[in-house]
């Protein structure tokens, strides 16, 4: 019954997938610590920064003080949107908070609209109008201007002016928000005009633009091209539902911009899904309208107040900065949300798809050398089951002759047939003999202390030696023998077990053959080819020629004495010494062909080793 071959892919895959998954996480894990200690590094340095540039205010503000809380509430708005550009990470997101001395919430980063000076009639009205979004429009709106805030700053060109152009409506006063414009703009090159002036229905103005570009190191201007606006149409609006409609064309139209935190045209990699990202973080906008400040005595510089919550590593600094008296000092307050797990996977991916292709590799390589280990081992084992078989079966023979003879001697008493009897089982036993030193050669060889030695042989030595051997034999049978040297076949292994090898290929050569005809030897630079007249050999006998104790057919051995073993001993002893053993059926023969190999026949036989030499 023919054993099932085990397989090996389910438990190396589990183990080879269970320590990739380990060995990565624990990358990971180890990655995602390094990230955390840069983002929080990071945002110290941003903390030193806008405390830096607090404190400059400040103190420059000293003689002359604050013109108004407004003008001071003003200024801190601006620097909670403008210095977020100094947090130069995609994975990281802060938010500033500014408190006046009694710790009441003046000025946050925030989505807002404006953040110019409003005028009317060549007036100012107010000197900074910034206007938060949240306070007025709802996130779906929000979310649809932002997509026009994006598109602008996304076809950002030095070259020609921007698509879209922002406007609001102010009350007389500049205080409130009464309404929000997105136009698209038709711009032509002043070259292509036709000198009519468009006057925008919205703002009522002629609008002309130069593009100039600006070279930083010398301070010159180079003008790049200059438009006109001859066209324009509403594309979005947003009317403040709480201001009647007959009072709406009482307020100031302004030309404005929009400030939403992560989307600018200098960091292109901060975008849409950057800004959304960062607008819907509910703790970036946790800042309290009445803040808490408290520090322990003698602490040189507030630590880091983590809040990390295993995902997102959150932190937060309070600061207390500016000292003026009248105004008070600023209280601050930094936040952050960063991800190092994202930071870490997206670092990592590379490398996961490098250990992934080198962990399969190496499963695929052990899987395939347990294989081959495995099917050895049954070969070894199928072999060892087979040598046994054949030698019992071998050995059944002269032994029951000789107890036949015994039992006849101990019966019958016939002194003519006594010596008969003993001739028959004295040859019975040297058959016997002859098998055991057949047995001890090939234990020799299946040995792993065999030890071959190493000197160079040349075939076509071994060859002539080979054929003066057999020349009685060939002379005897009238067959005759050419020899072709066109080359030296020298390889480097033990004289004796080669001779041994290719005296069994030329007894072949000579038994098989017809009386009468002839052997051609071949010896080239690369390979031994022996060829010898007779009956070509059947399909089945060349599939198992180089099996042990096979002769084909199974009278000879009882014949000529012959056991089955020349083939299988002469492609054993030179696949031990790296050559292939070939045999092959001609019109009028057989050839068998020695040559350079790996012995990979042997590994499929389960000889898969390499001897000492």
């Amino acid at each position: 019954m023919r054993r099932k071959r085990k397989s090996f892919w389910k438990p190396v895959t589990a183990g080879f997938g269970a320590v990739y998954l380990l060995t990565m996480a624990l990358a990971t894990f180890l990655v995602k610590t390094k990230f955390a200690e840069d983002f929080t590094q990071q945002f110290r340095q941003f903390a030193v920064s806008l405390v830096k540039e607090v404190n400059e205010k400040e103190r420059s503000m000293e003689e002359s003080g604050w013109d108004s809380q407004e003008k001071r509430r003003d200024h801190y708005q601006y620097l909670a949107n403008g210095l977020l550009w100094k947090v130069n990470d995609e994975m990281l997101q802060v938010s500033v908070g500014f408190y006046d001395k009694d710790m009441r919430l003046m000025a946050q980063t925030r989505d807002e609209i404006g953040g110019n000076s409003i005028y009317e009639a060549g007036s100012k009205v107010r000197e900074y109008a910034s206007f938060c979004l949240d306070d007025y429009i709802s996130l779906q709106e929000k979310e649809q201007l932002a997509r026009y805030q994006w598109e602008y700053v996304h076809s950002f060109d030095m070259n020609q002016p921007s698509k879209y152009r922002f406007s609001i409506r102010t009350s007389p006063d500049g205080q409130t928000l009464w309404a929000i414009y997105v136009q698209e703009i038709v711009w032509t090159p002043s070259e292509l005009w036709d000198g009519e002036n468009y006057k925008d229905p919205l703002t009522g103005s002629v609008t002309s633009m130069d593009m100039a570009r600006v070279d930083y190191e010398t301070g010159e201007e180079t003008i790049t091209g200059s438009f006109e606006q001859t066209d324009s149409r509403i594309v979005w609006q947003w009317i403040n539902p709480e201001v009647p409609i007959e009072e709406l064309e009482t307020g100031i139209i302004t030309n404005t911009s929009m400030q939403l935190p992560y989307m600018t045209a200098y960091e292109t990699w901060r975008g849409f899904e950057s800004w959304k990202t960062w607008s819907g973080s509910r703790y970036l906008h946790g800042f309290s309208q009445q803040g808490e400040f408290a520090w322990e005595e003698g602490i040189e510089e507030p630590p880091v107040i983590i809040d990390s919550d295993g995902l997102n590593y959150r932190g937060r600094y309070q600061l207390k900065v500016g000292m003026l008296e009248g105004a008070g000092p600023v209280y601050v307050e930094l936040r952050m949300e960063s991800s190092p797990w994202l930071a870490a996977l997206d670092y990592m991916k590379y490398v996961y798809l490098a250990g992934f292709v080198l962990t399969l590799v190496c499963g695929i390589k052990i899987v395939l050398v347990f294989r081959k280990t495995y099917d050895t081992q049954i070969a070894l084992e199928d072999m060892r089951r087979d040598f046994t078989n054949a030698m019992a079966h071998e050995l059944k023979t002269p032994l029951g002759v000789i107890r036949n003879f015994a039992e006849n001697l101990a019966e019958h008493h016939m002194e003519e047939k006594r010596e008969y009897y003993l001739a028959q089982i004295i040859g019975q036993t040297e058959e016997m003999d002859r098998l055991v030193v057949k047995m001890i050669e090939i234990s020799k060889l299946d040995s792993e202390e065999l030890v071959l030695k190493r000197e160079k042989v040349s075939f076509s030595q071994l060859v002539r030696e080979q054929l003066a051997r057999f020349a009685p034999m060939t002379e005897e049978r009238g067959i005759q023998v050419q020899l072709e040297e066109n080359g030296d076949f020298v390889v480097y292994g033990d004289r004796e077990y080669l001779a041994g090898a290719v005296g069994n290929l030329f007894s072949n050569a000579v038994d098989h053959n017809l009386d009468g005809g002839r052997i051609l030897v071949r010896v080239e630079k690369d390979q031994c080819v022996v060829e010898n007249t007779g009956q070509p050999l059947e399909a089945d006998v060349l599939a198992h020629a180089f099996d042990m104790f096979y002769t084909g057919d199974k009278s000879r051995s009882k014949r000529d004495g012959h056991m089955g073993m020349g083939l299988f001993l002469a492609r054993k002893v030179l696949g031990l010494h790296g050559l292939a053993l070939l045999l092959e059926n001609m019109e009028d023969g057989v050839r068998v062909v020695v040559k350079e190999g790996n012995g990979s026949v042997y590994e499929s036989k389960g000889f898969n080793r390499n001897p000492k030499f």
